[in-house]
């Protein structure tokens, strides 16, 4: 048997490690796992995507460079807009002011020398420099107009031709526009379209007698003359520019912007192979930046929870294993070896205890877990947490007679709290086993159940090693036993999580006092009983 117990001890010890091949195949399966979409949901995902604009970087230049081709087209629409609109009038009011001053420099009487002069050099000047036509005529006396003069602006000259100003005549309303003096308008004749200006002034005449002069103004109204064109080939110039740097520049700023989202994912990817010691920065984004901390506290809070299922695969195997070797090696030998009545009885409770401690095991990891998934089911009454406690205890008086452990008892009456009886019932029990566990030389354990006004506190104390003032918080943390590499212990180290995820759905309040060397205090607070 001793043989056999030895093999068990060196199986107990080669089962704390676990093979790299096994965790990396866990890893890859959760991995996959994770990614496991079906083949429809797969071609949806790519059907909503164009290829060409599938990543980030080419869709946020390509919103760069269309926000620039906007803004062009925005300012060419403004340009052609302006181009009619405020150009045209601007054409209207120079014709207008130019016809005020030429009406303006007409003689006061009109004889031969002053008039003579006003044609051929002040009219002469002004048709030249604006680069417009004027025509002077009078009324005829028959209901008709005669021309007096017309000086083109191209010829540079002047005469008295009838032709240019029968063909102008004949297609304006002279009483429409004079009758309004000092008006300019743009109208459609057989030579073209004009912004056309009139005016008349009362000049005396040699023989005593008033003449009305009329003075007409003409000038080609053609916005997009050639100084307009060049101001048209300017812009397209400006524009293939304009969007050639708008491309450039959207390229270097998208590049610039998702450069820290391709550093993000190149470093999930790294966390995803195993990789725990890079650390995500923001670059000085304040998006980023949040996203940065995000990644980073989800990457510690991985690496733990990685570390902690190692460590809760490598303890709870070893702890499986244990009573099923002692179960196996007890087996053979009630199966191999002549024994009497008294040994095969020892034999046969060694393996029910160590079945028991099995099960025990199994039953802490299966209500973990449900308490962690939140399956987990209450039934909450009026409970005697006092009887409750002195039925737990009576469950432990196997350890006063075979381990010699003190149990001290102060329970108050009275004591009902409105609270799910089984679930605190196995808050009871592993806070006892864990003062079982961890208690002094004297081997002396209290319980202690008490009234504190609309609350029932109840406290399990030991005078054991107690515990460090910077773990008192770890102390409820998932297989914190592990953590302090407490083997001789007995149980599953998932005792006090346990406890902690019953009484915070209880809401209760809970918690642990201790000091190196005096021993620990772990206690709870319930609600009183509900009326």
């Amino acid at each position: 048997m001793d043989d056999k117990l030895r093999q068990s001890n060196s199986d107990d010890a080669s089962s704390e490690a676990i093979p790299s091949e096994t965790k990396a195949d866990v890893r890859s399966a959760e991995i996959d796992g994770s990614e496991c979409l079906s083949v429809g949901e797969k071609r949806k995902a790519a059907k909503k995507r164009l290829p060409m604009i599938a990543s980030i970087k080419r869709r946020t230049t390509l919103n760069y460079f269309l926000y620039g081709v906007a803004i062009l087209l925005f300012l060419w629409i403004m340009f052609f807009v302006g181009l009619n609109v405020f150009y045209g009038s601007m054409l209207t009011r120079e014709v207008r002011d130019l016809g005020s001053s030429a009406v303006a420099a007409i003689p006061k009487r009109n004889d031969d020398n002053s008039m003579e002069l006003f044609f051929k050099f002040r009219l002469s000047e002004i048709a030249l420099s604006n680069s417009v036509e004027i025509i002077v005529f009078e009324e005829d006396g028959e209901g008709g107009y005669k021309t007096d003069i017309t000086l083109n602006a191209l010829e540079g000259e002047y005469n008295t031709d009838a032709v240019v100003f029968d063909s102008i005549i004949d297609s304006i309303d002279v009483d429409g526009l004079f009758v309004r003096d000092g008006s300019a308008e743009v109208l459609s004749t057989p030579r073209g379209k004009y912004i056309c200006y009139g005016n008349s002034r009362i000049v005396e005449s040699v023989d005593g007698g008033n003449i009305r002069l009329f003075l007409m103004i003409l000038r080609p109204y053609d916005i997009y003359n050639s100084s307009a064109m060049k101001v048209v080939y300017t812009l397209i110039i400006c524009s293939v520019i304009v969007l050639a740097l708008s491309f450039v520049f959207a390229f270097f700023a998208s590049n610039n912007q998702t450069k820290r989202l391709t550093d993000f994912s190149n470093k999930a990817k790294m966390i995803a192979d195993g990789d725990y010691s890079i650390e995500f920065s923001g670059g000085g984004f304040d998006e980023f930046e949040n996203l940065a901390h995000a990644l980073n506290a989800a990457k510690n809070h991985l690496q733990a929870s990685e570390k902690l299922q190692r460590d809760i695969i490598a303890n709870v195997s070893h702890d499986i294993r244990t009573p099923l070797t002692m179960i196996r090696a007890y087996a053979e030998m009630l199966g191999d070896m002549p024994l009497d009545e008294n040994k095969r009885r020892t034999t046969a409770d060694i393996i029910i205890a160590e079945s028991d401690r099995l099960t025990a095991l199994i039953d802490d990891v299966l209500n973990y877990s449900k308490l962690q998934s939140g399956v987990a089911e209450f039934k909450f009454e009026n409970v005697d947490i006092g009887a409750t406690a002195s039925s737990v205890l009576s469950r432990f008086d196997i350890f006063r007679e075979r381990n010699g452990i003190k149990f001290s008892a102060e329970i108050e009456r009275k004591t009902v709290a409105y609270c799910d009886q089984q679930r605190i019932e196995q808050v009871l029990y592993n806070l006892i086993t864990n003062a079982v566990n961890y208690c002094g030389e004297d081997k002396e354990i209290v319980i202690r159940v008490m009234n504190r006004g609309d609350v029932v506190r109840v406290e399990v104390t030991d005078h054991g090693q107690g515990i460090a003032e910077d773990e008192l918080e770890s102390v409820w943390d998932r297989y914190y036993r592990a953590a302090r590499s407490k083997r001789s212990a007995v149980g599953s180290g998932l005792g006090l999580s346990i406890c902690k995820n019953i009484l915070t759905s209880h809401g209760a309040d809970y918690g642990v006092e201790s000091e190196l060397g005096k021993g620990s205090t772990f206690w709870f607070e319930l609600g009183s009983v509900k009326k």
